[in-house]
């Protein structure tokens, strides 16, 4: 199954579970078998490796843990600050305010769990649907751009996933050093940037700067060295705009650019 599906897919699933009070590996998959339905994609559980799965659903549990821990501090902490004010105890207090910031630095691990990307720290889809937009709209003016990476299947097949990694780790780090801009990775080697930039030439002139830099960067293979290009869309938006009226037609200019050019070398 396509990676960008499956990551919907489990994106989906993790929403829908949380209405339940307890959750079991059957009804993980039941649940993911019904969302798979709803998108139209098929799947057959035997074809898809259990691990992935199992995985997933870990990692759930794992979240899950985790906040019913730092609900149950708070409430502590609650309990504890109610005491220490009847009492007028600073000393409490003290303990409660060091508790308290704690708290909140597990809070914000939780978090970066939860929406961030794990393998390049951009943020994820998760974060860019349920952080950024209301209801899939914008809530803002700006303009967003969308990157593919070119032959970026070839490089996987050609130098190994490991490479491929790093390839995705460098082309996110770059993007983190454009000012006023967000990297979202949206699946694969799609990324998505979002700028508060109202004027999409000034997004493109930080685009066209960034594609200059990879281009004279080599990437080394054993022996082998390449060089890796992006294409991409540039489109403003308003607030009170679709994402998908949004991406598709960005997504387009992206496609429109990558057939423009010359194929890429990446083997020298």
């Amino acid at each position: 199954m396509d990676l960008n599906a499956l990551k919907v897919l489990t994106n989906d699933t993790i929403k829908a579970i949380r209405n339940f009070d307890i959750v079991t590996p059957e009804l993980f998959k039941e649940t993911f078998l019904t969302k798979a339905q709803e998108h139209k994609i098929p799947i057959d559980l035997e074809a898809l490796a259990d691990q992935t799965l199992d995985l997933t659903l870990h990692k759930v549990y794992e979240i899950e843990a985790q906040t019913k821990t730092n609900t149950q501090l708070l409430q502590k902490n609650i309990d504890m600050a109610t005491t220490a004010i009847d009492m007028q105890d600073k000393n409490l207090l003290d303990q409660v305010q060091a508790q308290m910031r704690e708290l909140n630095r597990r809070i914000s691990l939780l978090e970066e769990q939860v929406y961030l990307d794990e393998l390049t720290k951009a943020y994820n889809r998760k974060w860019l649907f349920e952080k950024f937009l209301i209801d899939a709209k914008f809530t803002q003016n700006g303009s967003m751009a969308f990157i593919d990476i070119d032959t970026f299947k070839e490089i996987n097949d050609t130098y190994g996933h490991v490479t491929g990694d790093k390839v995705l780790a460098m082309v996110t780090h770059l993007t983190k050093t454009i000012p006023q801009t967000r990297t979202i990775r949206y699946g694969g080697d799609e990324f998505i940037l979002i700028s508060s930039e109202q004027e999409a030439a000034a997004l493109t002139e930080k685009m066209q700067k960034l594609c200059h830099t990879l281009e004279k960067k080599r990437f080394r293979y054993q022996r082998h060295t390449f060089a890796i290009q992006l294409s991409y869309g540039i489109v403003t938006f308003k607030a009170g705009d679709t994402f998908e009226e949004v991406i598709e037609t960005v997504d387009q200019m992206m496609y429109r650019h990558k057939h423009s050019k010359k194929p890429a070398q990446t083997v020298k």
